[in-house]
Parts: C-alpha cells; sequence; structure tokens
C-alpha cells in the first residue's frame, strides 16, 4: 500500500511538473505569436520606423528622442500624435555617426 500512495505522490508531481511546463510553453507561444504580428505589421511599411521602436533600438528615452528630432537629420513623418521615421534617414545617421 505504501508503494502505491509513493507511486501516485511520483505521478502527481510528474503531471505539476508537465502543467508548470505547459503554462511557460503557453507564454512562450503568445509571445511569439506577437512577434510575429509585429513583423508582419512592419513588412507592410519596410521604409518606416515607429518612433517607439527607434527609442528601443538607440535605448532612448522621450528627452533624448526628441532632441535627436530637432537636430533634423532625420526624416520624421507626424501620423496624429504618432511619429515614424525613415529607416533611410537613420541609416545615414548612424553612417555619419560612425567612429573610425
Amino acid at each position: 500500500m505504501e508503494e502505491i500512495l509513493f507511486e501516485l505522490k511520483k505521478l502527481f508531481t510528474e503531471l505539476e511538473k508537465i502543467r508548470s511546463e505547459m503554462a511557460e510553453f503557453k507564454e512562450l507561444v503568445l509571445e511569439l505569436k506577437k512577434q510575429f504580428s509585429e513583423a508582419e505589421s512592419a513588412r507592410y511599411f519596410d521604409n518606416w520606423i515607429p518612433r517607439q521602436k527607434l527609442m528601443e533600438f538607440f535605448d532612448y528615452g522621450d528627452t533624448k528622442i526628441a532632441e535627436l528630432f530637432k537636430q533634423g537629420e532625420l526624416q520624421v513623418s507626424e501620423v496624429g500624435i504618432r511619429k515614424f521615421i525613415t529607416k533611410e534617414s537613420v541609416l545615414k545617421f548612424l553612417e555619419k555617426n560612425l567612429k573610425k
């Protein structure tokens, strides 16, 4: 009888481990779906980068990115309160600031 209880506890522990792994897997799948969706939408606007993505890329906050826009080296399009920057102007900016 003790052996049966021991085996049941062992099985229960394994089931809990599997349940936990499934929850982690579900989170991973949701994150991948989100990334795919972002990549899919970016594909339709190949030449434009949303301000938020540029901030993430440069690791800049609002003030620093606003300063960068004021320099006038980036081509910016405003749609409502959103700003989009051409990839070409970002590449030119990066090349101009290349350290040799």
